[in-house]
C-alpha cells in the first residue's frame, strides 16, 4: 500500500515546481536544467521498461507504474518545449 502511494506521489510531485516555473516565466539556469534532466530521466526510464519487457524473460509488468510514469513524463512535455525553444535561441531559460 505504501509502495503504491509512493508511485502516485512521485508522478505528481513535480507539479508545484512546474506551476511556479510557468507562473513566473523567469527561471534560473540551474533550476531549468534540473527540471529538464528530471524529465529526461523519466523518459529514459520508460525506454528502460520497454527494453526490459522484451529482453527479460520473467519481467513483471506493473501497469500502475506504467500509467504513473507516463503521466509524469507528460507533465514535463510543456516544459520540454519551452526549454528546447529557449536553448535553441541561445538564451537562458
Amino acid at each position: 500500500l505504501l509502495w503504491l502511494f509512493s508511485i502516485y506521489l512521485e508522478s505528481i510531485a513535480i507539479l508545484p515546481q512546474l506551476i511556479v516555473l510557468q507562473r513566473y516565466r523567469e527561471v534560473e539556469n540551474l533550476t531549468g536544467n534540473y527540471v529538464f534532466f528530471m524529465g529526461a530521466y523519466r523518459a529514459l526510464y520508460i525506454l528502460n521498461w520497454i527494453y526490459r519487457s522484451y529482453n527479460e524473460p520473467f519481467y513483471q509488468h506493473h501497469f500502475v507504474v506504467y500509467v504513473c510514469g507516463v503521466l509524469q513524463t507528460l507533465l514535463y512535455v510543456d516544459f520540454f518545449y519551452y526549454y528546447v525553444k529557449s536553448k535553441a535561441k541561445g538564451g537562458k531559460f
